[in-house]
């Protein structure tokens, strides 16, 4: 085998060499065979080797102490490919994560063999910070995922006081109001309009309790499933507010576990609501289709539009939030997250949730698509 000094000229030999010793991570030059033609002083040191040990040798018996080609090297396919090639890759003869990089050049070796530029960075420090990032992500979302869960509890038990304490306790009010207005002498008329006020009090205010029991936890979302609930919650927050609304929902709702439909339900809360506020919509259109393998919902709106990325950044974002809490459920369901605005011509939201292993599956793939008059989150 050559040396790469024949390759190339003596006065180039010195400045290169000086270059790749300067730097602090595996430089090598290799034949397509492996087979290594230089190598820089951090090869040598780490190895505990001599130029004598490395030059001619074998690149993954050296490195890798291996007599095959190891498995993280990207070289043949760099060299079918012709072009340059870097992967990570663990090195169980180390015990390190290496960054492997095949560079081709337009060198060739006495033989006819092409040379190529090789590269090895341990990037295992590098590695552990994604990985403990990672682990914070998850405990991160399985805080979040058992603080909604106990929200919802507390949601629960909320809505059953005042059902079973509150408002009975308002029935009884208002039905001894009836009572007694019955049970006015002739001519008790001031008493009477009194008390038919309080009664018309009492009875306006029994309403709001309900809708309240309604809004913390919908009985409908139990008894008849999520569309009838999202058909209830659309008539009381976007039609009640005068934005007409065309609902379809295209296959049968399949039977969805009580977790699943709450967290979706939520999402359509967060949803109207903001329509409501913010988007001065007259219309609004949502499209629900259950699939073998997801849920796809669909929600547009012909309001005055807004800028996500600004909204989502800047520090009075109260809509800006509720996107992120959105999106926290949804990265939760292991679902996506598109959402389109733009100034003046309404906003369109995507919403796919998978319907297998939906539980605990935070796979954090949840994305935000722009239109080109936004940029995503940095």
């Amino acid at each position: 085998m050559n040396d790469v000094r024949k390759i190339l000229s003596k006065s180039d030999y010195s400045p290169i060499q000086t270059l790749i010793d300067s730097l602090p991570f595996y430089v090598l030059l290799v034949d397509e065979n492996h087979n290594i033609l230089r190598a820089n002083k951090a090869v040598m040191n780490q190895l505990g080797l001599t130029p004598e040990d490395i030059i001619g040798q074998y690149c993954p018996k050296v490195v890798h102490g291996i007599d095959g080609p190891f498995h993280g090297c990207p070289l043949e396919e760099s060299v079918e490919a012709g072009e340059a090639i870097e992967r990570e890759v663990f090195d169980d003869h180390s015990g390190r994560w290496l960054n492997s990089a095949i560079y081709p050049t337009d060198l060739s070796t006495n033989e006819g063999y092409k040379v190529y530029f090789h590269m090895v960075l341990d990037i295992s420090e590098k590695k552990s910070i994604e990985d403990a990032q990672t682990i914070s992500s998850e405990r991160l979302r399985s805080l979040s995922a058992y603080l909604e869960q106990a929200i919802e509890e507390e949601r629960q038990k909320i809505a059953r006081d005042l059902h079973d304490d509150v408002s009975q306790v308002i029935a009884s009010i208002n039905a001894h109001l009836a009572s007694a207005i019955n049970k006015l002498p002739e001519g008790a008329d001031e008493s009477k309009d009194i008390l038919q006020r309080a009664e018309q009090f009492s009875v306006q205010l029994l309403e709001r309790i309900h809708r309240l029991i309604y809004q913390l936890r919908p009985s409908v979302l139990d008894d008849f499933g999520l569309i009838a609930a999202i058909q209830w919650l659309s008539q009381n927050t976007l039609e009640i507010s005068g934005i007409t609304v065309d609902m379809k929902s295209i296959n049968e709702e399949p039977d969805l576990s009580s977790e699943l439909r709450t967290i979706i339900f939520r999402l359509f809360q967060e949803v109207f609501s903001n329509i409501v506020k913010h988007s001065k919509a007259t219309k609004a259109t949502v499209r629900i289709s259950f699939n073998k393998n997801n849920i796809r919902i669909r929600i547009n709106d012909n309001g005055v539009g807004f800028k996500v990325s600004e909204t989502l950044n800047t520090s009075d974002r109260p809509r800006g939030l509720g996107l992120i809490g959105m999106q926290e459920r949804i990265d939760y369901l292991g679902g996506d997250f598109i959402i389109k605005s733009k100034l003046g011509e309404g906003t369109s939201k995507v919403i796919t949730i998978p319907l297998r292993n939906v539980k605990r599956q935070a796979t954090g793939n949840s994305q935000y698509l722009w239109s080109k008059y936004t940029k995503p989150i940095s």
